[in-house]
């Protein structure tokens, strides 16, 4: 199981959950130590669970309407199907090791596994996230399974894949026993809002080539333009409009990386019809011009 060292192109299906596997069908789970300087993890979702470890901080975890700030040595572990993102919190080198698997790693759904350790996870009212502190006894048990569990898959010792299924088992008992009573009530109206939420986003997935406006993202899933403005500003802190060149720079800051396109050229293939405009956007999320970006990270 190779490590990656930084996350691939996001591909998700119309309802905005990632598609990409991690790991392999029989082994599903990919390990990745990333350099938040170089890029951000937009926001997404996926069934699996996912942990993220700082190694050097700060760094900024968004889940939902929740903004994380992870100093070195904490962690955050986020819950099936959560929306989350990931980006450093100030200039300088924010580092973290993640992890992100399918819950039947550690047993089908018709084991004792799935019952005692999933199960707890996956209802509608268990906490979308845990934060993780080592200051807290169990929580620093907790950021011990995980750390042994990534460093496993990045060392592949002899019989690692055990070894990985016991770290985690072991995690997810610690978390499952805080999801007893659930803590946190989820109404149907939000549930309701994070499936519209996830539709946008995969909206702005599919179309952010093409001219975009408040008006046609909220048109993908029936709402009013002040009903999407305000979806928004609730659930990510942003306007859509602020999201789309979120994005749009994300995408042209992998290509710079990983083509030899010139830079009007990647501006045009991600949204932005004047490259004086992409330079501008670009230099406010990255607070580097494209060329400079490229000559840094390549």
């Amino acid at each position: 199981m190779a490590l990656n060292i930084c996350h691939d192109v996001i591909v998700a299906s119309e309802r905005g959950r990632e598609l990409a596997q991690h790991g392999s069908a029989l082994f599903p789970i990919a390990c990745y130590a990333e350099d938040l300087s170089s890029y951000s993890v937009a926001w997404h979702w996926h069934e699996e669970f996912e942990y993220v470890l700082c190694m050097k901080g700060p760094l900024h975890v968004d889940v939902n309407k929740t903004r994380l700030t992870l100093q070195t040595g904490q962690g955050v572990f986020i819950n099936s199907g959560a929306l989350h993102a990931v980006e450093q919190a100030s200039e300088g080198t924010a580092l973290l090791h993640s992890g992100v698997f399918h819950p039947r790693l550690t047993g089908g759904m018709d084991t004792i596994f799935w019952q005692k350790l999933i199960r707890p996870m996956t209802q509608p009212d268990a906490p979308a996230f845990f934060l993780l502190d080592e200051s807290v006894p169990w929580q620093r048990q907790v950021l011990g399974c995980l750390h042994d569990s990534w460093k496993e898959v990045s060392d592949e010792p002899f019989d690692y894949e055990n070894r990985v299924r016991y770290h985690l088992s072991l995690a997810l008992r610690l978390l499952s026993t805080q999801c007893v009573g659930g803590r946190t009530k989820v109404s149907q109206q939000e549930q309701i809002a994070s499936e519209r939420m996830k539709q946008m986003l995969r909206f702005v997935e599919e179309h952010y080539s093409e001219e975009l406006t408040v008006q046609l993202i909220a048109d993908s899933v029936a709402l009013s333009e002040s009903a999407c403005l305000r979806s928004f500003r609730q659930m990510l802190g942003i306007t859509p409009i602020q999201y789309v060149k979120q994005y749009r720079v994300e995408k042209a800051a992998e290509l710079l990386r990983s083509t030899r396109l010139k830079t009007g050229e990647i501006g045009a293939e991600c949204g932005f019809t004047d490259s004086s405009y992409f330079i501008k956007i670009f230099r406010e999320i990255k607070h580097c011009t494209p060329k400079e970006y490229r000559m840094k990270f390549c």
